[in-house]
């Protein structure tokens, strides 16, 4: 085998412009996958940050009735429902316990509107109920004034954050924090404002404005004692849990929904992480029709390759067609003109493999830089582009090998 090796770069070296031209299919092709799929694996993983958890690697687990998030304005069961209670600190410490959840928060949420007033002015807000560990995982930065803190939840303080997107809209030039305003039916002092950072780069429609910048960033929050004062009953608290590695998004929130349920006696009612599996699921399904497309016409310059290298191996046979028959005079079997052959083949689309590989890498980085967009190399499509590569040498040498080893000594040796 070794010997084969040899020979087969002794006859590269012997033909260097042949060789290279013979290989370029073969590098063309293995750079595409390796670009294709690294490109698609950095896509990916962005995508899976954009559609699965936000900036924060965050992720809401709130109760569902079917396939809709339960609201107890459009439910009949009023604000409770029998089996379903507040989410203990024993729960939560369960739910830290899951590999891969680093901080949790319980919550209350009305996304439909509340009305909050001061003076004369009136203006429709979400509003929160939260512990005090919500906004170190909310994503929000305080801009003035404080946060909560453990007397106002010992006390029962009415007291009020309020994003500045609101704070905006209802006090305008003044100071907010010190204020009072209404919440629901009940008085509120505002003890600081919150913004939230945006990437406006990512704003392109009227549409993008108002989900990112408009109703959602138009919150109000209390501490939790307080929220009862506000929804008018006792309602259904969320989850939000931290997850920072987003390949553990769908495994750590599953669980952490599975201990939420754990209680829950009614099929009809479950936690769950919003419609994280369903995008899971669409984007896996994207990635998975993206890539084949686009490894099929990927593949094609491989096919395209490894014709070239039957080709030249063909004429390598007919160049070398008294060589051959030399050999098996002297007693040579035909599986070691079959093995050299074969190796030559191999040995070629195996140097193209490399370099491809090596391109392919080299261009996938390139391309991230300018689109500003990671890159995923693969270890396993490294390797399996270059076995795939050493295939195609194997599949398409093999006629030129059988032919040389078939040929017949004595005509062999007669041929000009």
């Amino acid at each position: 085998m070794f010997e084969n090796i040899m020979l087969s770069f002794r006859g590269i070296r012997s033909h260097k412009m042949r060789s290279a031209l013979t290989m370029l299919g073969i590098i063309i092709g293995i750079a595409a996958i390796i670009i294709i799929v690294s490109i698609i694996g950095g896509a990916s993983a962005q995508l899976k940050n954009e559609m699965i958890g936000d900036s924060t690697n965050t992720v809401k687990i709130s109760l569902y009735s079917r396939d809709e998030q339960y609201s107890p304005y459009s439910a009949s069961e009023g604000g409770s429902i029998p089996g379903i209670t507040t989410i203990s600190e024993e729960t939560i410490q369960d739910v830290l316990s899951v590999d891969g959840i680093e901080a949790a928060a319980a919550f209350y949420c009305n996304e439909y509107g509340l009305d909050v007033k001061y003076l004369d002015k009136t203006n429709y807000c979400s509003g929160y109920g939260v512990d005090l560990d919500y906004f170190p995982l909310s994503g929000r930065t305080l801009t003035s004034g404080r946060l909560f803190t453990q007397r106002d939840y010992d006390n029962r303080s009415n007291v009020i954050i309020l994003t500045d997107s609101l704070a905006g809209q209802l006090f305008k030039n003044e100071d907010a924090v010190g204020k009072s305003v209404q919440l629901g039916n009940e008085l509120f002092t505002v003890v600081g404002i919150v913004t939230k950072l945006v990437d406006y780069s990512e704003i392109e429609s009227l549409s993008d404005y108002y989900l990112t910048i408009g109703m959602e960033d138009k919150g109000a929050y209390v501490p939790y004692t307080s929220w009862s004062d506000v929804a008018g009953y006792d309602d259904i608290q969320s989850l939000l849990v931290k997850i920072p590695d987003p390949d553990n998004i769908i495994t750590s929130a599953t669980a952490a929904s599975d201990i939420l349920n754990a209680s829950i006696v009614s099929d009809k009612f479950q936690y769950k992480a919003g419609t994280l599996s369903e995008d899971a699921d669409y984007l896996k399904e994207i990635m998975k029709i993206t890539s084949i497309l686009l490894i099929g016409i990927a593949s094609i310059s491989l096919v395209v390759g490894g014709i070239g290298v039957m080709n030249i191996m063909l004429v390598s046979v007919t160049e070398r067609t008294r060589e051959i028959g030399l050999k098996k005079a002297l007693g040579a079997r035909r599986r070691v003109i079959l093995g050299q052959f074969l190796t030559e083949s191999v040995v070629l689309t195996s140097i193209g493999g490399v370099i491809g590989v090596l391109i392919g890498i080299g261009i996938a980085k390139l391309v991230g830089i300018i689109i500003d967009m990671p890159t995923v190399i693969s270890v396993g499509s490294i390797a399996i582009s270059v076995g795939f590569s050493m295939g195609v040498g194997i599949i398409f040498g093999l006629v030129p090998s059988v032919k040389a080893a078939n040929l017949n000594p004595i005509d062999a040796l007669r041929y000009e």
